[in-house]
């Protein structure tokens, strides 16, 4: 009688199947939870160059110029004499659902954000989204402290009227 240790080519097959179906199963979850982290880590980024941006106007006391292209997806922080301090590529599959610069809505490709010495800035809000998840963040610069934060679903200021209209 022979006694060999190790598997049958069936029953390897029937394991592949079962990690393979499992695999397609969680895909569509995984893919939406991946959407949303990179979309939460570009707002992150988003308010950081902002307030990197309002930090290096009121240190070097000198406005800063800060233009975010929709189309091309990037951002560009420029000094007042119009030297590029940083630019920044964005995550390919964010959307601008709105921009509004001081209330305004943006209509052309590139939105300006100005940042004066003394902290304040034109006033900037933006409605984020990804591509595929249809989930939304939205930003917004104050115009009088500068400061740049992120509101998200069902927190507090995310139905703001500056949002929606």
């Amino acid at each position: 009688m022979r006694n060999l240790a190790g598997y049958t080519f069936l029953e390897i097959v029937v394991v592949l199947v079962i990690v393979a179906l499992i695999s397609a199963l969680a895909y569509p979850s995984m893919s939406a939870t991946l959407d949303n982290a990179r979309m939460n880590g570009t707002a992150r980024d988003l308010v950081t160059l902002l307030k990197y941006a309002r930090e290096k106007s009121r240190a070097e006391q000198m406005t800063t110029v800060v233009v975010l292209r929709q189309e091309e997806k990037d951002l560009t922080i420029f000094d007042d004499e119009d030297q590029v301090v940083k630019h920044y590529p964005l995550w390919d599959k964010l959307l601008f659902h709105r921009i509004l610069l001081d209330g305004i809505p943006v209509e052309t490709n590139e939105a300006v954000v100005w940042f004066y010495p003394d902290g304040r800035s034109t006033g900037v809000a933006l409605v984020l989204g990804a591509a595929e998840s249809g989930r939304q963040l939205r930003l917004k610069t104050d115009i009088l402290t500068g400061n740049t934060r992120i509101y998200r679903p069902g927190e507090e200021g995310f139905e703001d009227e500056l949002f929606i209209q």
